[in-house]
């Protein structure tokens, strides 16, 4: 089976080498957006309920640099899975060059949004949850994905049964956020938004490029 993350890269590389319609292309026929795709579900303990709404704020906290620094430590590796994932502003600019093909919605609605976000959408967890003790420091953090972070609610790690993989390589899977850098500055229109800025900011500075 081909893997997500790999078609999103050669849309990528299309948007950058070809144009829109060629990535468009690719995402249609490869990813295609399906409004009754669901997110994987994750099995739990029976002791666990699974009862959580994950707000903004469980995720996004604002600090790009640090959320940068976690990502790049990970290799953008799903830490609970060994999975690769997305630099969140990649997709992000995919929606925004070839929006019918990779549609985003600000609330995630399932249905309005592409799967490839819950799929692939690089998200910060904290290994120990806030409510237990837990903080905000880089070595508290972990690179994942939405699926793991509804799963999770305020759960352990130990009573999720779950498991940290290694930390990935960044020199070998950056989640396409090198080729971001590029692709904003080619076409630094972007930079005129706040939330692609702020990304390319940190992204070229914690990659140092």
């Amino acid at each position: 089976m081909e893997e997500k993350h790999e078609i999103i890269m050669d849309a990528c590389l299309a948007l950058s080498d070809q144009g829109k319609e060629e990535s468009q292309e690719i995402i249609s026929k490869r990813y295609p957006f399906d409004p009754l795709a669901k997110p994987r579900r994750l099995s739990m303990d029976k002791g666990l309920k699974q009862q959580r709404k994950v707000e903004a704020s469980d995720f996004w906290n604002e600090d790009f640099h640090s959320m940068m620094r976690v990502f790049s430590r990970d290799g953008f590796m799903n830490r609970y899975t060994g999975e690769l994932l997305i630099f969140p502003a990649v997709l992000r600019l995919l929606s925004k060059e070839i929006p019918s093909a990779m549609p985003y919605q600000m609330a995630w609605r399932l249905g309005e949004i592409h799967i490839a976000y819950y799929d692939l959408y690089a998200c910060i967890d904290r290994i120990l949850p806030m409510s237990r003790g837990g903080s905000d420091a880089e070595s508290n953090l972990v690179t994942t994905n939405m699926p793991y972070m509804l799963a999770r609610s305020d759960s352990t790690l130990e009573e999720m049964g779950w498991r940290l993989t290694r930390e990935g390589y960044v020199d070998e899977w950056d989640g396409m956020s090198s080729w971001y850098i590029d692709y904003v500055k080619m076409n630094p229109e972007f930079r005129n938004i706040n939330y692609f800025n702020l990304w390319y900011i940190a992204a070229k500075k914690v990659l140092e490029l």
